[in-house]
């Protein structure tokens, strides 16, 4: 029998106590007039049983038992901050908050998370009553097993919503192991614990960014006012959006200033504060894809030298100059071996360079012909990738601009570099700023407060209000789909 989640669409905070246990009651009376229940006492002890606590104590040493849970170590970090005492079975007053934890698992679907991963077939409302029971005349296990289950799948959602559940750089073991600097479920849940609000404390774990928050407005639009339940859910819509929700999860957008670049929609947005900019930018191909990640622009560097992957160096450029040996002149650039002598550039000095080519590199200088243009934002990274100017303004007016070797080409880079230094109280440095871009003078202006860079992969995002699908165009969201749904399909099926 299912339970529905009455009002979990509205604010977390208006599901006072009184309702929890209107809850409860009509579940107590849906399963008494169903014939299961006659006899059976209609109240939980005061306190839980010595056997059950002996129970609990030995449950949390069963090794085959923890691997069960999905966050085990943090379970046993939760009970032992607890002295090993029950958090939901211990007295009545237990009832609303393990009536709450339910009703919160009930509407999961709604926040982007799938049911399956909490736990369904031992977190039922009948076995609720059984545990809360807490009868000394019956078997203890059930029981332990019930308030070990939820307390997993408590831990489980507060790190699935913070964190992400499926986070590339912060996985569940990392995190179960207590080595992130962040959110501590196991601390947090005992706040939950205490509080007075259970879903509106769990909930705040969730990423408050705005576009966060537009999409889980829609999510629960299309997953259930009310009841919590998908009828007549259009599923791709709504596992779209419960992916890009999961995205989110793993990024910070919720501080004052930021540059974001959402991949799929080409476009850098620039949040000052109360004010946003905008700005067209080309990204990387789809065999040479601009990564995710999350770091901060330190440096304005105008007129730069462009060290040349090699990757790009000996697989695209390096033919062109066997072709055309004027090649790299042409274009400003120069060979170096690896003690930073230039190579003279001849039939010989190619087949040698050909032979062996990561013995050499190739940069080129700064001028109009640079790949970087008059203006880099550097920034820290483990791809080899930067933020920078163009002279090849046309790619622009393009609406796909899927073009790059993994770099971002941004358009009016001169405009995002006066804009930095403003924000950055270097309104004395604009003018030097903007005659070393003109003039391609080499110049550096080191940010006295770096600014946070964000790039993501977004394929859905609401923007004026509407949901907009933006085309996936390195074929990410079917990996993402299928560890997300995968688990979901194998046990409908069976």
């Amino acid at each position: 029998m299912k339970m529905y989640c009455i009002l979990c669409f509205a604010q977390s905070k208006a599901l006072s106590k009184q309702i929890f246990n209107l809850c409860f009651i009509v579940f107590l009376l849906q399963i008494i007039f169903q014939g299961n229940l006659w006899g059976k006492p209609s109240a939980p002890n005061q306190t839980l049983p010595d056997s059950i606590q002996t129970a609990l104590q030995k449950q949390l040493q069963n090794t085959e038992f923890l691997q069960k849970l999905n966050f085990p170590k943090t379970v046993g970090r939760f009970y032992a901050l607890n002295a090993q005492k029950s958090a939901w079975l211990a007295s009545e007053q237990n009832v609303d908050k393990t009536n709450a934890a339910m009703l919160l698992l009930d509407c999961v679907r709604q926040f982007g998370l799938q049911h399956v991963a909490y736990h369904p077939e031992v977190l039922t409302y009948p076995r609720m009553y059984e545990a809360i029971e807490a009868n000394k005349n019956t078997s203890s296990m059930p029981k332990v097993e019930f308030e070990i289950m939820l307390t997993d799948a408590m831990i489980s959602m507060i790190n699935h919503l913070h964190f992400g559940a499926y986070n590339p750089d912060v996985n569940d073991n990392l995190i179960d192991n207590g080595l992130s600097d962040n959110l501590k479920a196991e601390y947090f849940l005992q706040n939950v614990i205490l509080s007075n609000d259970l879903f509106g404390t769990i909930l705040s774990v969730q990423p408050q960014s705005d576009q966060y928050k537009k999409l889980q407005g829609y999510m629960k639009l299309i997953a259930g006012q009310y009841t919590c339940d998908s009828y007549e859910t259009p599923e791709g819509e709504a596992r779209k959006i419960a992916m890009n929700m999961e995205r989110l999860r793993w990024v910070n957008l919720e501080q004052s200033s930021y540059l974001h670049i959402n991949v799929p929609s080409f476009k850098l947005v620039y949040k000052k504060t109360d004010s946003v900019y905008m700005f067209k930018v080309v990204v990387g191909k789809i065999i040479t894809q601009t990564p995710t990640l999350q770091s901060k622009v330190y440096l304005i560097e105008t007129a730069p030298d462009w060290n040349i992957p090699s990757n790009i160096f000996i697989k695209e450029l390096l033919p062109k100059a066997i072709k055309q040996p004027k090649y790299f002149e042409t274009n400003q650039m120069a060979v170096y071996d690896s003690k930073e002598n230039i190579i003279p550039i001849n039939k010989i000095t190619l087949a040698a360079i050909k032979a062996n080519p990561k013995a050499y590199h190739l940069r080129q200088s700064a001028g109009c012909e640079n790949a970087l243009g008059k203006v880099i934002f550097r920034f820290a990274n483990n791809y080899g990738i930067y933020l920078h100017d163009t002279p090849e303004q046309q790619y622009f007016k393009r609406e796909a601009r899927a073009l790059s070797h993994g770099c971002i080409r941004i358009e009016h880079a001169d405009k995002l570099a006066e804009l930095l230094l403003q924000s950055d109280d270097q309104q004395k440095n604009i003018s030097l700023l903007n005659t070393a871009m003109k003039t391609y003078a080499k110049s550096k202006f080191k940010l006295n407060e770096p600014i946070p860079i964000i790039i993501t992969y977004l394929t859905y995002t609401v923007e004026d209000g509407l949901l907009v699908n933006h085309k996936d165009i390195y074929n990410l969201d079917d990996a993402l789909e299928r560890k997300m749904y995968t688990t979901v399909l194998q046990v409908t099926k069976n």
